[in-house]
């Protein structure tokens, strides 16, 4: 809800709860320990910048105004034990709690349709590199659409780290830093296996699976054939949705157990539900990987509504007509939400080299990064928690 020219026209107490009329005729209710709670006067202290001083402990829960008065430019209250606070405006508007102000808040994605799928975001390296107003448009695709792609990057190794380091800080794993995907069937590995790889999200046997994920072609003098596969997930699930409704709902709400276990190495094991929905309803992750899922253990009785949503869902993500298909060139770089974006791979067929360098971001620096661009860009920024991602 907007904040522009909106003014306290007048205020008043009762129950607890101070109650302000906006020149709108709309009204916000605020619970007088949550207005406590929130001074940020210098005596209390900002957390946003870590140095709150003030602490729950210290407030007196039946906190009341000895006087409160508005003007323009926003709230005056003194407090029955003579404290004094001032809140303003449009801080008010931005952090009232009604359930119409927190649904009109919340980051809404729009899932893909045909013309977003046939071509997705795409930039070129020499529009970036170097370039913040280039770089926040990136970023900014990535965080509407889940993906985007960059052409024409140099084709040497260190290019990923270098990119994915201009906004976030790399996670490490046991792959390491920088993952490289190089063809050698001499080797066991992932990148060695010729056969499709259906598409998934990575890792979702971690309590927190990678953010964001960037994949960088190095080299690729295959003269067979292999293409990489993306799609929505978000578009997948609302096709679940949209046709049986209870399979969707216990993928929402039942558990999935992933597992991964390297043995002397790893044994990571991790639950939570396929899909992720905020309080609103709005899809805000997935966690979508069979290869890697753990028995179920879930109410006997929501095991075969389960088991249905899941079959459908894994339909949807073999739908050859929504996906993305693309054969990555030397200098292809991807950028792509895991925590909604599946991706996979066709069959390959290689008679040459086919290197590619992969690299993992969390997801609130990658958010923290958009929102500082926007700063120093002066444009419009979002403060809210964007995407929430898969956690249930």
């Amino acid at each position: 809800m907007g904040s522009v020219h909106l003014q306290p026209l007048k205020a008043g107490c009762s129950d607890q709860r101070v109650e302000i009329e906006w020149s709108d005729g709309s009204h916000s209710r605020f619970d007088c320990l949550w207005l406590r709670d929130n001074c940020r006067c210098d005596d209390c202290g900002d957390p946003a910048i870590g140095y709150r001083r003030l602490r729950l402990t210290a407030i007196d829960p039946d906190c009341k105004p000895r006087a409160l008065d508005s003007s323009a430019s926003g709230l005056n209250i003194t407090w029955n034990d003579g404290h004094r606070s001032f809140y303003p405006s449009d801080w008010l508007r931005q952090h009232s709690y009604d359930y119409d102000s927190r649904a009109a808040r919340v980051f809404k994605p729009v899932p893909w349709d045909s013309a977003l799928r046939a071509a997705p975001p795409e930039f070129d390296y020499a529009d970036v590199d170097g370039n913040e107003r280039g770089l926040f448009e990136v970023l900014q695709r990535v965080r509407d659409h889940g993906l985007c792609f960059i052409a024409n990057a140099p084709r040497e190794p260190g290019i990923a780290e270098a990119m994915a380091s201009r906004f976030g800080f790399p996670q490490e794993s046991n792959f390491g830093r920088v993952q490289d995907l190089v063809f050698d069937p001499g080797k066991r590995s992932i990148a060695n296996d010729v056969e499709a790889l259906k598409p998934h999200t990575d890792e979702p046997y971690r309590a927190s699976p990678p953010g964001l994920l960037l994949f960088h072609c190095v080299s690729n003098d295959q003269s067979g054939a292999g293409a990489s596969l993306f799609m929505d997930g978000f578009e997948l699930a609302e096709r679940l949705r949209g046709e049986d409704p209870e399979g969707f709902e216990a993928l929402c709400r039942n558990p999935q157990r992933f597992r991964r276990h390297f043995e002397n190495e790893v044994d990571l094991i991790a639950e939570f539900p396929i899909l992720s929905v905020d309080e609103f309803g709005n899809l805000c992750g997935i966690r979508l990987n069979d290869r890697v899922a753990a028995p179920l253990a879930i109410p006997s009785q929501q095991l075969r509504v389960f088991y249905r949503g899941l079959r459908r869902l894994l339909e949807f993500a073999e739908d050859e007509t929504l996906m993305h298909r693309r054969i990555l060139e030397p200098g292809d770089i991807a950028i792509f939400d895991n925590h909604r974006i599946l991706h996979g791979r066709s069959d390959l067929t290689i008679n040459g080299r086919r290197w590619l360098q992969w690299i993992q971001i969390e997801r609130g620096d990658f958010y923290s990064s958009l929102r500082i661009l926007a700063d120093r860009l002066g444009l419009e920024r979002n403060a809210d928690p964007l995407l929430r991602g898969a956690y249930g």
